[in-house]
């Protein structure tokens, strides 16, 4: 006979794992079952993806401050790496962090915890197949919630090496360093792993269909995030070509032909390893979907505003959701969302991504809260920009990090910040003050009510809320009407 379930969630990185923690904390009595197909706790992110990268990111950032030394008065010799330290770490992180989760996980008596891949087998039932053991257990449920995440989406190339390259799991499954990499694909991943690995002293091929970088961010940030690389002698730029085949030969290594897109020349770059990171595709495969009546297609499962689909007992959340924007936090905000809505037993709450905040770890940092330009031209608000030059900024200079800007995209009506982008070495420490700007509607007039300590980077924030609002008033004194009425307002 089947086993049921109050709640089945299929997956355990960060959106999976957040509803069932705070489900069983908040119903003692339901039974809740976790399937996640590593058994251990984590997802992509902590496994193969933000945590990882951020390890080696800061040791990287180490070997690249130096360079700085010498202009803090400081006599250096340069960095010996001692690579066996620094995967040792990454293991010691991940591991800690993980049974730190499943302990939590199993401290809730109402939850189970099962290894392996889940299916649908009807609108409430799946079965559950653990390949190392081949135990199948069938299940049924009340309600579920599907966060199964995404992998590397892999183009159409060609050649004996596409099934040898590595993908980010594989890279960081395996922590070996290369002399020579070829990373083909210059989003978030592409450029942070490059900047990364060229300081550890990998000489790096940076691969790109397209002629600049980073394309969700402002051209004139993207452009000095990439004259920095340009700087860089580990690294080595093809853009605007594009990839049709990768081959591999033992002893010989990879290699990578590509056709230049405007004289269409076909070439050949070399090199020890391949890392394809080209995107990201849902992984949805294996679920059954059309068993349990859920619409989706290649790119996700299709959810309304409350993350439910079509299925009214499914929801769905993360990376598998089709247009859902790819981050570990961003999968824990709609695993809250998830949880309310079912601890209510009602679709109450709905996702709100206009607060939404996001680091790329660049160098500089780009950090990014609220919405752009664009997507408040979209929604058609009157908007007023400025711009804060970090090159003038105190704590800037005194870290010689002065390369950056911070900008605001403003309401011109209400004057709430709707909008805030950070560049800077340190953006990703004060990106938080971005989100909670964004997310409290502050205006202008509220962040200069605020007292910022100094110097600090944060300051930034009154210094520009300040420098705005003295252009805003210089434009309403034009108005006499306005004039009257502030001479009123200051005799009441």
């Amino acid at each position: 006979m089947d086993k049921f379930y109050d709640l089945v969630i299929i997956g355990g990185g960060p959106a999976g794992t957040p509803v069932a923690m705070e489900y069983a904390t908040l119903n003692s009595k339901k039974k809740i079952l976790l399937i996640d197909k590593k058994g251990q706790l984590g997802g992509e992110c902590l496994f193969d993806g933000c945590i990882p990268s951020k390890i080696l990111e800061v040791s990287s950032k180490y070997i690249e401050d130096e360079f700085k030394l010498e202009n803090l008065g400081i006599s250096h010799t340069p960095s010996k790496i001692n690579w066996s330290v620094v995967t040792k770490k990454k293991i010691e992180i991940l591991k800690k962090r993980s049974k730190a989760a499943t302990d939590t996980l199993l401290s809730f008596d109402n939850v189970e915890l099962f290894k392996g891949t889940a299916r649908f087998t009807g609108k409430n039932s799946i079965e559950i197949i653990n390949r190392e053991s081949s135990e199948i257990k069938k299940v049924t449920f009340k309600k579920a919630v599907i966060a199964t995440g995404s992998r590397t989406f892999i183009p159409p190339f060609k050649g004996n090496g596409v099934e040898k390259a590595l993908t980010n799991d594989i890279f960081f499954d395996n922590m070996k360093l290369p002399k020579t990499l070829t990373i083909i694909g210059a989003g978030p991943m592409g450029i942070e792993l490059s900047q990364i690995l060229a300081n550890y002293g990998v000489q790096i091929n940076l691969v790109n269909n397209l002629p600049d970088i980073l394309s969700m961010i402002d051209k004139k940030y993207s452009k000095i995030i990439l004259d920095k690389i340009r700087t860089n002698k580990n690294i080595e730029l093809f853009f605007d070509v594009n990839v049709e085949t990768i081959d591999y030969e033992d002893k010989k290594g990879f290699s990578v032909f590509y056709k230049e897109n405007k004289s269409k020349n076909k070439q050949v770059i070399k090199s020890e390893q391949v890392l394809i990171a080209t995107g990201r595709t849902p992984n949805l495969e294996e679920l059954n979907l059309d068993k349990a009546d859920i619409v989706f297609n290649k790119k996700g499962i299709k959810t309304d505003d409350y993350l439910q689909t079509s299925n009214e007992d499914v929801y769905a959340v993360g990376d598998i959701v089709l247009g859902y924007p790819k981050f570990a936090h961003t999968a824990s905000y709609g695993a809250h969302i998830i949880t309310q809505n079912l601890f209510v037993g009602r679709n109450k709450f709905k996702t709100d991504f206009s607060k939404i905040s996001w680091v790329i770890f660049s160098n500089p940092n780009f950090a990014f809260a609220g919405l752009s330009e664009k997507d408040a031209n979209k929604q058609g608000i009157d908007i007023i920009i400025g711009e804060y030059n970090y090159a003038i900024d105190a704590k800037a200079q005194i870290e010689n990090e002065d390369l950056g800007y911070l900008k605001f995209i403003v309401n011109k009506k209400t004057l709430e910040i709707i909008g805030v982008q950070i560049l800077n070495e340190s953006a990703n420490h004060i990106a938080g003050e971005a989100a909670l700007i964004v997310a409290n509607k502050l205006t202008l007039v509220d962040l200069i009510n605020s007292i910022h300590p100094h110097p600090t980077l944060s300051e930034s924030f009154v210094f520009l809320a300040k420098q705005m609002m003295g252009n805003v008033m210089k434009e309403r004194m034009k108005n006499p009407l306005f004039k009257v009425a502030l001479f009123i307002k200051k005799w009441i």
